[in-house]
């Protein structure tokens, strides 16, 4: 009987550790590449989710202005019920549907520029959806390195930590020995406890950083990773600029806007054009005799019309050649703006190609102190140790070290960030 409860319980237990770790799987942290992470945000992003469902209406507005030339059909039904004593002179009751054929024949150009509007409205939703992707891969490369360079700040804190408490013991022994002053033991840990505060501080980015990348990417995970690194392979070869000739949203979307405003003038123009339309109804009508004004002995009607309408403008005051002179200006205006966005986008690339070039070199010269102050924190702990210097010489060397390798760590994120910034200026942030 015991054993038999034994048998179950060990069951039990397999079956509960088989869920945990199924568990654990579950919520296992998602490793994201950068190339992953952009993909994600292409696919899952709401602003550019927002985006790409105005380009399906912008899609949906062209087919209804393709459609606009074509002739139109609709029905309708009436019921009717006529009291005393308008029964006397009509008929008492009745049914009569009606089927109408409208189709226009002259609009002044109005149909055709409909249709560019709408193909142009195409354009310009698809030029801003890339705006959109533009912009939310930019955050979202910055969102990445953000986060490798909280781990990397994590890790040299945890590393200048665990000096810092070697250095603590050591300084606190020779303090109970008599061998120094206690003013070297109070510096160490005044050391100790700025560290502590960095870590905690690097540790409060790691999460807020993390928080950002997942809703850029739009992922359902509460926590992620990422699997890049700071390594000093990745800046070997700093990327080699080239002129190009950058291909931006901004500039599709204000050439488009142009083209719009020149579709506006004309559909403008040709409000000042007549308009003709046709119309043909037919007609049935069933009820109580007389309902047929043809033949009042029967109880049902045909008959058909048609409809020939010709509207002229004649005289509005001049309003509406204004508006087309108001629409001209609001063109040149646009036209004035396009070349100002140009020049701005050439100010821009020429600013981020510089900031990155700067970076590149910022890399090298923080590389070149990292070294020097590695050397240093060296020859310090071994000076120290053969006693020809004091406490205070290994802190400032090790506090030193810190700000070197803290700045190698900047460096490095400024440069991946000034390289996204590029790509984005030449747009070829995609890629």
């Amino acid at each position: 009987m015991l054993q038999r409860k034994y048998k179950t319980f060990v069951k039990a237990f397999v079956c509960a550790l088989a869920v945990l770790q199924g568990t654990d799987n579950l919520f296992a942290q998602q490793q994201l590449s950068l190339a992953e992470s952009k993909e994600l945000a292409l696919k899952n992003n709401h602003r550019i989710g927002k985006a790409r469902e105005d380009v399906t209406a912008s899609r949906s507005e062209k087919q209804i202005a393709d459609v606009t030339a074509k002739p139109k059909i609709d029905a309708s039904a009436t019921a009717f019920y006529f009291g005393e004593p308008l029964n006397t002179m009509l008929p008492e009751y009745g049914f009569a549907p009606m089927v109408s054929v409208t189709q226009p024949i002259y609009t002044g150009g109005k149909i055709k520029y409909g249709k560019q509007m709408a193909e142009t409205n195409i354009e310009m939703s698809i030029a801003q959806q890339r705006l959109v992707e533009d912009d939310v891969l930019l955050a979202t490369e910055t969102a990445y390195w953000i986060v490798v360079q909280a781990k990397e700040e994590i890790k040299m804190e945890q590393q200048v930590k665990k000096q810092l408490a070697s250095h603590y013991t050591f300084l606190n022994n020779q303090f109970q020995a008599g061998i120094i002053y206690k003013n070297d033991v109070l510096r160490a840990k005044v050391l100790q406890n700025e560290n502590e505060a960095r870590l905690q501080a690097a540790e409060n980015k790691l999460i807020v950083a993390k928080k950002r990348l997942i809703q850029l990417t739009g992922i359902e995970q509460t926590d992620i990773d990422v699997v890049g690194t700071l390594s000093d392979d990745e800046f070997r070869n700093h990327e080699m600029l080239q002129s190009t000739q950058a291909h931006r949203p901004e500039v599709d979307l204000a050439t488009s806007a142009i083209k719009m405003s020149e579709l506006t003038k004309n559909m403008l123009r040709a409000d000042l054009k007549p308009t003709v339309g046709l119309s043909l109804n037919g007609m049935a009508a069933f009820g109580k005799e007389g309902i047929n004004f043809g033949d009042p002995t029967k109880n049902s009607m045909l008959t058909y019309f048609g409809m020939l309408s010709v509207k002229i403008p004649v005289f509005d005051w001049g309003s509406k050649r204004e508006k087309v002179k108001q629409q001209e200006a609001n063109i040149r205006s646009a036209e004035y703006g396009l070349k100002e966005l140009q020049s701005q986008i050439n100010v821009e690339i020429e600013q981020a190609t510089l900031n990155l070039q700067l970076q590149a070199n910022n890399i090298d010269l923080m590389q070149a102190s990292l070294i020097e102050a590695d050397e240093n924190l060296k020859l310090s702990n071994d000076r120290f140790q053969a006693g020809t210097i004091t406490g205070e010489d290994v802190l400032i060397a090790e506090t030193l070290w810190q700000r070197a390798y803290s700045s190698m760590l900047d460096a490095k994120v400024r440069y991946k960030i000034a390289e996204a910034v590029y790509h984005k200026a030449i747009g070829q942030i995609k890629q």
